[in-house]
């Protein structure tokens, strides 16, 4: 489950990944950074990537200045 957490970070969604309901490539301190966050603010939204993805967004002032700091290094 938390790795499943984890991709959500990595903002950049090609088409085929939309389709598939997951998110491009990120790195293990991505994951690191927001992991937290995505259980404090997102968990009844895992699995579903993408909409942790915009929870993790719609929460971004309560998130962890490293999980901000991952949002905004990927343009989000």
């Amino acid at each position: 489950m938390v790795r499943s957490v984890a991709l959500a970070i990595a903002l950049l969604v090609p088409p085929a990944a939309l389709a598939q309901n997951q998110v491009g490539p990120h790195t293990q301190q991505d994951d690191d950074a927001c992991d937290r966050d995505a259980h404090r603010f997102c968990k009844e939204l895992i699995p579903d990537q993408l909409r942790v993805l915009t929870c993790l967004q719609q929460n971004r002032p309560k998130l962890s200045k490293a999980c901000q700091a991952v949002l905004q290094t990927h343009g989000v």
